[in-house]
């Protein structure tokens, strides 16, 4: 018996398998073609379906979402960056603003074992009954990503952060990708091994990254590397291979994404639109200062020397522009609110995939909108947004446009923004327009990894879906059920279920019972005899440097405009 299939305290272990981004319209066709033998094996011996995600389906919300089993309106994370308070500036988010007990903390204090690696938005890393390795939004393999700390040094020679897009072409950003892959399992190895566990998860990122720039490649089998995703995921597979074939005995086995992923038919400019209609204004005329003008002639100038950078210099050359991005970034941040005339602006959009944020009195620190005209002009713009037609087709382009009231229960909703746009099949992506040109196109073809595509090559054509993928196997799993209506939220509660912990009743989701055996699934669920919830912290202080770093690899990987 090796060490990974000793029995710790518990008479039932989960091992949680988090592939990022990995959607069934994918997966079902490369698993009926025989492409994918271990996950076919997975789903004809298990139970299985599709698992909706989040709204808005993006990384940090889900994945916060999962490890806490709570919507957003109760954890407070509605995306990679927030609003600071009273101000219009933006700060990136990370665990310690999180509310709510990850279900690690749940697990540890109910005394499992427990072990976590490379889950997104779990930086800083929490104190832990066992072990934890910080994901995606770890400032840096120098800064501390580890509980306990001692286990860095045991780490620290095979953990990535992520596979970054500078400077380079696809066919070398595929290689990468695939080794990436290879690395990351590697680690798998190394801490599942480390000492018994109740609960074991690891997350893949580069699933989601690669379907961000290789969706178009697909619908092309001349092109070259046309089966990039399949590649990746045929890399996985054959992993998975190894850890299905001696999976022990009291152990079930999760497999699931967050989201799952689609292709990119236009990108909208969010804000231009806005401007057009008369309700976001930037700074025109005698109303720029002289420090606007500066900074608007320095900002064209750094965007125009990147551009030329983009076209003309060699592909080397363009990875050694990678420390500047970041910097970049900063500066046309500041610049762009600092362009708007917030004193006639009423909305402006947040976020990468269609949030907006209203301008109202009393409320915001130069808010327009009366609170007596906040309905009216809701219903206004809301009335707009339906009229919005792909300039190609004429189909409508928006299914739903939401209030944050409509779809988040929770103390924390004032975080959320105002209106969130879900669109037409999840097929447009909503981008921010940083050259507070009013009169640019409102639609555009493609889009740059990184702001303007400074020194990026890569195309991100690729988007998030909101449905992501479930399957159960192993110990106490019905084989070859096909689940119905199961959500991101519903893992927490069904991971605490199987390891005979009781469920918080602050948790959104439920149990997914109908996946499991009569034993677990008639037993009864137990929940916590007090509602216990838990509120964020103050946050902690990232380094300009933390932050530059952060916020450059959200950027390159499309996660962040």
């Amino acid at each position: 018996m090796t060490e990974q299939t000793q029995t710790p305290s518990s008479s039932q272990r989960v091992w949680v398998i988090g592939l990022d981004g990995v959607p069934w319209t994918l997966l079902q066709p490369w698993i009926d073609a025989g492409h994918l033998p271990t996950l076919a094996r997975l789903q004809q011996g298990g139970a299985w379906g599709g698992l909706r995600s989040t709204i808005q389906f993006l990384t940090a919300v889900a994945w916060t979402s999962f490890l806490t089993g709570l919507n957003p309106g109760k954890h407070g994370i509605f995306d990679f960056v927030r609003r600071i308070p009273g101000t219009y500036k933006q700060e990136l988010t990370n665990a310690s603003l999180r509310s709510g007990r990850s279900i690690w903390r749940i697990l540890s204090d109910a005394g499992r074992r427990v072990g976590v690696v490379n889950v997104p938005m779990t930086f800083p890393p929490e104190p832990v009954n066992g072990f934890l390795i910080s994901g995606l939004d770890t400032p840096g393999l120098d800064s501390a990503y580890t509980y306990p700390p001692e286990i860095k040094a045991d780490v620290n020679d095979i953990h990535f952060i992520a596979v970054s897009t500078v400077g380079k072409s696809h066919a070398q950003y595929l290689q990468e990708t695939l080794e990436g892959v290879d690395k990351r399992f590697e680690l798998l190895w190394r801490t599942i091994q480390r000492e018994p566990l109740d609960f074991y998860m690891w997350v893949e990122m580069e699933t989601d990254a690669i379907q961000h720039c290789s969706w178009h490649l697909m619908a092309d089998p001349s092109q070259p590397n046309h089966d990039a995703i399949l590649q990746v995921y045929k890399r996985i597979d054959a992993h998975l291979a190894k850890l299905v074939d001696t999976l022990p005995d009291d152990v079930t086995l999760i497999v699931m994404s967050d989201h799952g992923a689609g292709p990119i038919v236009k990108t909208v400019y969010l804000d231009r639109w806005l401007a057009q209609q008369g309700w976001l204004h930037y700074k025109q005329g005698k109303e720029l200062t002289l420090r606007d003008h500066m900074r608007r002639l320095a900002r064209k100038g750094v965007k125009n020397s990147f551009y030329l950078a983009q076209r003309f210099l060699p592909v080397s050359v363009k990875g050694f522009l990678k420390r500047f991005t970041g910097a970049h970034a900063a500066v046309e941040t500041f610049m762009e609110q600092a362009e708007i005339d917030w004193c006639r602006t009423k909305a402006y959009s947040v976020g990468n995939l269609g949030n907006i944020n209203l301008n109202i009195k009393g409320r915001d620190p130069e808010g327009v909108i009366e609170p007596d005209q906040v309905e009216a002009f809701i219903q206004e713009l809301t009335t707009a947004l339906y009229q919005l037609r792909d300039p190609d087709t004429g189909e409508r382009m928006v299914a739903r446009v939401m209030r944050r009231e409509e779809i988040y229960t929770g103390p924390l909703i004032d975080r959320a923004p105002d209106l969130l746009i879900r669109w037409v099949d999840d097929k447009y992506l909503a981008v921010k327009d940083y050259d507070a040109n009013p009169n640019g196109p409102i639609f555009g073809a493609k889009q740059k990894f990184g702001r303007h595509g400074a020194a990026y090559a890569l195309d991100q054509t690729g988007t998030h879906i909101i449905e992501g993928i479930v399957i159960f196997y192993g110990k106490g799993v019905r084989p070859n059920v096909q689940l119905q209506n199961a959500e991101l939220i519903d893992l927490a509660p069904t991971i605490l279920h199987l390891l005979q912990v009781p469920i918080p009743r602050a948790m959104d989701g439920k149990p997914l019972l109908e996946a499991f055996d009569p034993e677990i699934a008639n037993r009864p669920v137990r929940y916590e005899k007090d509602d216990e919830f838990s509120s964020s912290g103050p946050g902690i202080a990232l380094t300009e440097e933390e932050e530059r770093a952060i916020r450059e690899r959200l950027q390159g990987l499309g996660y962040v405009a």
